[in-house]
């Protein structure tokens, strides 16, 4: 039997199980699927989110200069929002906002492993938050930027989605998307559409003895929008100097945009 999305109505919730489901061994699948290479990808977004973050030192942070904030969503096990705590400045706030509980509990546990090994990330405070990225609990103009990684195409709405990060950046902020893009390369799209569809659940099966929900990744980015309609909602959220920036032969886009 071939695989079917869910509908819109059933999307929120079977997407909230999935990764309930999944989140165990989700850092090691997406090592493999990617060969690692999706690090290097979200160290890219980081640096285009932080661009120009003050360098405030703890002493300064001490004396009440206002810290920088950033927020990460659908931060999952929060690998991300920690690699921006090993690039931020001291005193920096970093939220982590998710709907599966899995996901956080993981990412609180990291953050602790972390924390005993390495000072740096001693100096940046981090939450984590279990909320509706597309409802989410922060007042207007309430973060230096936000960054979405591999988890807008999962959202109900993806507008609302991004409407959402723009409201709770202040003006002059990044909002930040990555996701799977769309490759024009001739001889590469076809090899990469073969190997999401048919490799990737193997490998879900193996790792994590679920193909159902590797089955769904490759499904749900036929139907994500292509990298220049994204850069239309990021324009109709609000957002000016839009770029998109392709990366792996344009299988994954990197989309930047600032708050008016």
């Amino acid at each position: 039997m071939s695989f079917k999305l869910p509908t819109k109505e059933d999307k929120h919730d079977y997407v909230h199980e999935q990764f309930e489901r999944i989140a165990k061994g989700y850092d090691l699948s997406n090592d493999v699927i990617s060969v690692g290479m999706h690090r290097a990808w979200k160290l890219r977004a980081i640096q285009e989110l932080m661009a120009g973050q003050k360098k405030t030192s703890g002493e300064d942070a001490s004396e009440g200069r206002a810290s920088e904030k950033y927020l990460d969503i659908c931060c999952g096990t929060g690998d991300l929002a920690l690699a921006m705590a090993k690039q931020a400045a001291a005193g920096t706030q970093i939220t982590g906002l998710d709907f599966s509980q899995n996901m956080l509990d993981l990412a609180g546990e990291r953050q602790k492993r972390l924390a005993r090994r390495k000072d740096k990330i001693k100096t940046v405070q981090m939450e984590w938050i279990c909320g509706d990225a597309q409802h989410l609990p922060f007042e207007d103009n309430t973060f230096n930027g936000a960054i979405i990684s591999f988890g807008l195409r999962n959202l109900t709405d993806l507008q609302k989605g991004l409407d959402e990060m723009t409201r709770v950046v202040k003006p002059g902020g990044r909002v930040v998307n990555l996701d799977l893009g769309h490759s024009t390369v001739p001889l590469f799209a076809p090899i990469f559409d073969a190997y999401f569809s048919n490799v990737v659940p193997v490998i879900g099966g193996i790792l994590q003895n679920d193909r159902q929900a590797y089955k769904y990744l490759p499904e749900s980015g036929r139907t994500y929008p292509r990298p220049e309609a994204i850069s239309e909602m990021f324009r109709k959220a609000g957002l000016i100097n839009v770029r998109h920036i392709a990366q792996a032969l344009g299988t994954v886009a990197l989309h930047v945009g600032i708050k008016r």
